[in-house]
């Protein structure tokens, strides 16, 4: 695992069913790492306001997460993308989400973007430590963010995550950094 930050005090922080988690089952039939599977099975992805829903076929559903945080119906196959099997774990902010079952990086299929299929994270745990930095940072209505709090929000999601993993913000015109330009940000 990339990030190794205090896991459990992140999970103690944030409310009841917002921790999307993998079955064992599946997480260990998708990572090939132990120590993935089990931060899969364990910890899981946040959910983060909807910014990312988890496809019901991999999930271990808590009964405290959200209704709309499963995404019913896609039945998790694997297929052949460029650099080896992908298996589809969910969305993230209306982007197909996967995993590439031999060194467990993270894709997705934007239908935004020039790319057919993008590499934004390098593992697991890069896309929920920045999952969680988003809804931790980004302010609320009733703060009446400005622009400047805005600019400074995106500055602290850039930095939380970079040194643990460069690809999310690692060039011009990647997924997260239209994600930052995009209106749930405003």
């Amino acid at each position: 695992m990339l990030v190794s930050v205090d896991w459990r005090a992140i999970a103690a922080d944030v409310p009841a069913g917002s921790l999307l988690r993998i079955r064992a089952d599946q997480a260990a039939r998708i990572w090939s790492d132990g120590a993935d599977a089990r931060f899969a099975a364990e910890f899981g992805i946040p959910y983060s306001d909807g910014l990312f829903r988890m496809l019901a076929g991999v999930a271990d559903r808590d009964p405290g997460a959200p209704e709309p945080a499963y995404v019913e119906g896609a039945d998790p196959v694997p297929f052949d993308g460029p650099h080896g099997p992908l298996l589809q774990l969910g969305l993230v902010y209306g982007a197909e989400l996967y995993v590439c079952l031999p060194d467990g990086t993270i894709w997705v299929a934007d239908p935004d973007s020039e790319h057919e299929l993008e590499l934004i994270h390098r593992d697991l745990s890069s896309l929920s430590y920045l999952l969680y930095v988003i809804k931790a940072e980004k302010p609320r209505p009733e703060e009446r963010p400005t622009p400047n709090d805005w600019a400074d929000v995106e500055d602290l999601i850039r930095e939380a995550i970079t040194p643990w993993d460069d690809l999310p913000f690692g060039g011009e015109g990647r997924f997260w950094d239209r994600y930052l330009d995009s209106y749930p940000m405003l």
